[in-house]
C-alpha cells in the first residue's frame, strides 16, 4: 500500500504454516522500465503444531454435519454419513475459506499517512479451547479408519454463554453474514491488508459497511456453524492468509515486528 509520499510503500506479508518453504521478494521497476529485485529475508521457528484425532460419532454426523449438509443443495442429498462428512469438512470448509480469503486479500491503493495496532482481546476471560495450526484428523469406529481431516486456522475462546465479543481495533466490517461451518460470522479490516474474523456467533451486532471502533461489541458467542459448544473462532489474516492469532495478542510482539519497522521506515523517509 503506498505509504505516505510517492515511490515509499508498506506491506504486512505472511508466509502460510503449511507450506515448508517461502520466498518473498520486492520488485522495483522505474520510468524506464529498469528491474531490481530484492529478497525479503524469512526464517522458520521449530514450531510444532498439535495433532487430533477425533472419532465421528453416528450423533456428531447426524446432527451437526447433517444440519450443515441440509442446508446448501449441493450437500443435501448425500445420504452415506462417511461421505456426507467428508463432504462439510472438507469440501464446505474449502467453499467458506474461499469466500473468507476473497475479501481478506484486499489491501487498499489509498495512500497510508500512518498506521497502528493494539494487541486483540476480543473476549473478556475467554479461555482456549482450540489452538491455530492443529491438523485434525477424523476416524470412524477406529483410528485405521480414517475418513476425513482438516487443518484449524484460528484460536478458539470460551467464556459464558452468549458473551459479547468486542473489536480492539478499529476498522470497516467487510462481511456480516452466515458463512457455513464458520456460522455467523463478522469480518472486519483494519487496514494494510490486516482482517479479524468471529465466528460461531449466536448473533451479530454489525452490518456490512459498518465503521467500528475499539471496544465496540459486535457480536454474542455462540454455536452456530461447525461448533459442538458455545465458543467464539479467532482469525486474523493478513493479505489473504490465516496467521498465528496468539502473535497479535501480544503487544511487545506487535512493537518489534510492526511498530518498530514503520518508525524504521518514517527515519529513512525523512532523512532522504
Amino acid at each position: 500500500q503506498p505509504y505516505k509520499e510517492e515511490g515509499y510503500y508498506a506491506a504486512l506479508i505472511a508466509w502460510p504454516f503449511t507450506d515448508t518453504e517461502f520466498k518473498a521478494k520486492v520488485v522495483a521497476i522505474d520510468a524506464a522500465k529498469n528491474k531490481r529485485v530484492t529478497d525479503i529475508p524469512f526464517y522458520v521457528k521449530n514450531y510444532e503444531y498439535k495433532v487430533s484425532w477425533i472419532k465421528a460419532k453416528d450423533k456428531f454426523i447426524d446432527g451437526k454435519i447433517t444440519d450443515l449438509a441440509s442446508s446448501d443443495p449441493e450437500y443435501a442429498n448425500i445420504d452415506d454419513r462417511l461421505e456426507k462428512l467428508k463432504a462439510i469438512n472438507e469440501t464446505m470448509r474449502l467453499k467458506n475459506e474461499a469466500l473468507i480469503h476473497s475479501f481478506s486479500k484486499k489491501v487498499s491503493s489509498e495512500v497510508l499517512e500512518n498506521w497502528n495496532v493494539k494487541k486483540f482481546y476480543p473476549l473478556r476471560n475467554g479461555q482456549k479451547v482450540a489452538s491455530y495450526g492443529d491438523k485434525r484428523h477424523y476416524y470412524y469406529e477406529d483410528k485405521e479408519n480414517e475418513v476425513s481431516h482438516s487443518y484449524h486456522v484460528g484460536y478458539d475462546l470460551a467464556s459464558t454463554k452468549m458473551a459479547t465479543i468486542k473489536t480492539s481495533n478499529p476498522g470497516k466490517v467487510v462481511y456480516a453474514n452466515e458463512n457455513g461451518i464458520y456460522g455467523n460470522m463478522p469480518m472486519i479490516d483494519h487496514g494494510l491488508g490486516l482482517y479479524s474474523l468471529y465466528g460461531h456467533c449466536s448473533q451479530l451486532l454489525v452490518n456490512e459497511g459498518d465503521e467500528v471502533n475499539a471496544g465496540d461489541a459486535i457480536a454474542k458467542t455462540g454455536v452456530s456453524g461447525l461448533a459442538l459448544g458455545d465458543h467464539l473462532h479467532f482469525g486474523i489474516l493478513v493479505q489473504g492468509i490465516e496467521v498465528r492469532p496468539v502473535e497479535w495478542f501480544d503487544q511487545e510482539w506487535i512493537r518489534k515486528n510492526v511498530d518498530d519497522i514503520f518508525k524504521a521506515a518514517d527515519k529513512i523517509i525523512q532523512g532522504k
